[in-house]
């Protein structure tokens, strides 16, 4: 069995290595053989093999989601995973907000990078990719760096209220994310509660992986692009 979750561009694993060998086997290029590691030539490979099950533009990025991989499962045999491994239930979340947290970009900074290395994603993804897109950028336009920021007035603002005063799916935390999408995406090893900044922005990460493939192609982590919800 593959794990979605460990297919992603700057992996190293043995899933990456299946999908390689899968890849090659089905005449798509990785000059460099099954590493094992989700370089370049891995994504150029996944995206010709998108666009040859019918994927086009955007949609054939490289960057392996949950239809594309069972399909490339179904042709060399293996069966793929698409859950989360550290999901939990919606109503296992916790509302209890932070005390004492400055609401700077160097305190922003260090727990990015704490959710960068508990998921795995690369540092880059704090100091900006190839087009500048950054976690930091994400972090000031969704929440000013307030890690106990909840937005009480967007279209997600509906349910019963919670501990912390506000409904049940506001969007809350550094990283803006909704308790659904905080469940889905928790990372094993954090706690439950969505407003802890590692917590919530490691959910944001995986979100993004399993949304965007990568976050370079988020434009709300891109300074060159104007704000648009994620």
């Amino acid at each position: 069995m593959v794990s979605l979750s460990n297919v992603r561009f700057g992996k190293t694993d043995n899933d990456v290595k299946t999908l390689q060998s899968a890849l090659i086997e089905a005449g798509f290029s990785i000059p460099a053989g099954a590493t094992g590691s989700f370089g370049p030539q891995t994504r150029s490979a996944y995206a010709a093999w998108q666009r040859s099950i019918g994927f086009k533009g955007s949609d054939a990025n490289g960057f392996p989601g949950c239809s594309s991989l069972t399909k490339l499962g179904a042709t060399a045999g293996f069966t793929v995973d698409c859950r989360h491994p550290g999901s939990i239930a919606k109503t296992s979340v916790e509302y209890t907000k932070n005390s004492g947290i400055s609401t700077d970009e160097d305190t922003a900074r260090t727990f990015a990078l704490e959710a960068c290395a508990r998921t795995g994603a690369p540092r880059e993804w704090v100091t900006g990719v190839s087009n500048d897109a950054n976690l930091l950028t994400l972090m000031q336009r969704e929440s000013s760096f307030h890690a106990n920021a909840v937005n009480q007035s967007d279209v997600n603002a509906k349910g019963p209220r919670q501990a912390d005063g506000a409904r049940l799916n506001c969007s809350r935390g550094y990283a803006q994310v909704i308790p659904g999408t905080f469940a889905q995406n928790h990372q094993a090893g954090t706690v439950n509660r969505i407003y802890d900044p590692v917590a919530n922005i490691a959910a944001a990460i995986n979100y993004i992986w399993d949304r965007y493939g990568d976050i370079s192609q988020v434009q709300q982590a891109n300074p060159h692009l104007p704000p648009r919800g994620y």
